[in-house]
C-alpha cells in the first residue's frame, strides 16, 4: 500500500518535469507562432502503474498544473485526463500493452479528442478571450502530433527508470518496454 503511494508521487514528479519541460519549450517556439499541446503524455505513466485510487488524483492534480500553466478553465485538463485515465488503464489490462505503438494507439487519438475538445470549448464558452484560428490549430495539430511521438514512447520509460531507480515498481506488473 505505501509503494504504491511512493509510486504516485515519483509519478507525479515525472509529470511536474515533463509539465516544466513542457512548458520551456512551448515559451521558445511560442514565439515563432507554434504551439505545443499534448495533454495526452501525463494520464499513461498512471494508467500502466498505478491502481485507479491513486491514477485517477496523480491525474486530476496533473490536469489542475496543465490548467494553470496553459492558462485554460480550471478544471477541464483535470477530469479530462482522469476520464482518460480510467478509460486507458482498463484498456491497457485488457490488452498487450508491452509494444510502443499499441500505447501509441491510445495517446495519439486521445491527444486528438482533447485537441478537439479544447477548440469546442474555447469556441463556445471563452467568447473570443483566446483566439485559436482554423489554421493556428492544424499548425499546432500537426506539431503536436510529430512531438507526440517520441515523446509517449520516451515517457513511460522515463517513468519506469525512476521507478526502478526507486525500487518502487509495481508488484505483478511488468515492465512498460
Amino acid at each position: 500500500m505505501q509503494k504504491q503511494n511512493k509510486a504516485a508521487f515519483v509519478l507525479l514528479g515525472v509529470n511536474l518535469v515533463t509539465l516544466i519541460l513542457l512548458g520551456s519549450v512551448n515559451a521558445t517556439i511560442g514565439q515563432h507562432g507554434v504551439f505545443l499541446y499534448l495533454p495526452a503524455l501525463f494520464f499513461l505513466p498512471g494508467a500502466l502503474c498505478l491502481d485507479n485510487s491513486r491514477g485517477i488524483p496523480l491525474a486530476f492534480v496533473t490536469g489542475l498544473l496543465l490548467d494553470q500553466q496553459i492558462e485554460t478553465t480550471f478544471g477541464f485538463h483535470a477530469f479530462a485526463l482522469s476520464t482518460f485515465h480510467l478509460l486507458g488503464s482498463n484498456w491497457f489490462r485488457g490488452v498487450n500493452y508491452r509494444k510502443d505503438f499499441v500505447t501509441l494507439a491510445l495517446q495519439l487519438p486521445a491527444n486528438l479528442l482533447f485537441f478537439i475538445l479544447w477548440l469546442l470549448w474555447i469556441k463556445i464558452f471563452e467568447n473570443g478571450k483566446m483566439e485559436w484560428t482554423w489554421g493556428r490549430w492544424g499548425i499546432d495539430l500537426i506539431a503536436s502530433t510529430l512531438a507526440l511521438i517520441p515523446l509517449a514512447i520516451w515517457m513511460p520509460r522515463f517513468a519506469e527508470s525512476l521507478l526502478g531507480l526507486t525500487n518502487l515498481f509495481p508488484e505483478g506488473r511488468k515492465e512498460l518496454s
